[in-house]
């Protein structure tokens, strides 16, 4: 860990933090399941790592701005992933497949899970003391990614979709279909967090709650209009 590292070359020395910042936070993950967020001190959370409190503050401004920093993180994560998926899937699929991808990756790389939705961190009320707005910030920014999917139909290459700009009415189908995304991955959280708490989760993974959670809304809408 960084404490006890010497003077090192700068690429080295960028690796060490980076290996610092990466067990705090996956030491905050663990604790936040163990103990739940509000009984987890920054000393906890220090020690875990192996590192001092010091060395804590300076990477977050406490519990809370590991969590926004996390939350932020994951955000852009989340915009990017859908921007890259193909161009031909319709808004409300390259949302699903983007949040889907994250969610198994989240499974497979512990250090990468949201800690703010999938572990024992804090509630939606108290994310909301330090980050402010988080579900609106979260529906703007899938909102602003699939934008270009909507309207006259889908871009044929890179450059036709970042150019792509949408009416009034694309605007408010965007910002709708964010909503329901935002619905979809709540339910299949809550839902996460209540098997596992009665200890009925079984083989059940977030991913494959919010698959189920998406195709439920897109049964009740099958038949429906272009937004689909």
């Amino acid at each position: 860990m960084e404490d006890a590292a010497g003077p090192a070359p700068a690429g080295r020395r960028e690796a060490s933090k980076q290996a610092t910042r990466a067990a705090l936070a996956a030491a905050a993950e663990r604790l936040f399941a163990e103990r739940g967020f509000e009984q987890t001190t920054v000393r906890d959370i220090a020690r875990a790592a192996s590192v001092t409190e010091r060395t804590f503050y300076r990477y977050f401004d406490g519990k809370e701005g590991l969590i926004a920093e996390e939350f932020s993180s994951w955000l852009d994560r989340l915009h990017q992933a859908i921007l890259a998926r193909p161009l031909a899937e319709s808004p409300i699929d390259a949302v699903r497949h983007a949040m889907m991808a994250i969610a198994r990756q989240a499974a497979a790389e512990r250090e990468l899970a949201p800690i703010w939705l999938f572990s024992g961190g804090p509630s939606l009320r108290t994310l909301r003391r330090f980050e402010p707005r988080p579900l609106l910030r979260l529906e703007a920014s899938i909102a602003a990614a699939i934008l270009p999917r909507i309207g006259s139909g889908p871009a044929t290459d890179a450059a036709e979709y970042q150019a792509t700009q949408g009416t009034a009415d694309d605007e408010f189908a965007a910002r709708v279909i964010g909503r329901v995304a935002v619905a979809a991955l709540r339910s299949a959280v809550i839902e996460y967090r209540e098997l596992r708490a009665t200890g009925t989760i079984g083989q059940r993974t977030v991913e494959q709650l919010l698959d189920q959670a998406f195709a439920v809304i897109k049964a009740q809408t099958a038949g429906g209009d272009r937004w689909r």
